[in-house]
């Protein structure tokens, strides 16, 4: 009853799983195995290290030994360029956190807040869900 009104709501349980959306993985080189989500945070150069938040997954073009106390606090990292014996990848295998590298385009593929899941046993990324 509302308003003096009898309202009468008819509920039934899904019994058909929502479709998914279609996600084609972005593929890079598998770097340090594991898979981890978290949050993008597109970092540009260190003058921008300040917005990456622990747990969020570190998207940049490439590392060097001055993102290592960046790499700390990701839980993952995504890189444009580099391979199995990228600094990105060493640190990362270090740290324990999973790494793709070589991902074509992925500073602009991915934007700050994305949810990602980043799998570096099999070098993909996508969307999570």
């Amino acid at each position: 009853m509302e308003g003096g009104r009898l309202w009468i709501l008819q509920v039934r349980p899904v019994t058909v799983p929502p479709a998914l959306p279609a996600t084609t993985p972005t593929t890079g080189v598998g770097g340090s195995a594991g898979v981890a989500t978290g949050r993008a945070g597109v970092v540009g150069g260190v003058d921008q290290f300040g917005k990456l938040r622990r747990g969020d997954v570190l998207v940049c073009r490439s590392t060097d030994p001055a993102w290592t106390p960046l790499l700390t606090v990701a839980s993952a990292v995504v890189t444009e360029v580099g391979g199995v014996l990228s600094h990105a990848a060493i640190v990362a295998r270090e740290l324990g956190i999973p790494a793709v590298l070589g991902v074509d385009g992925a500073t602009v593929l991915f934007a700050d807040g994305d949810r990602l899941v980043v799998d570096g046993t099999r070098g993909t990324v996508v969307p999570a869900v």
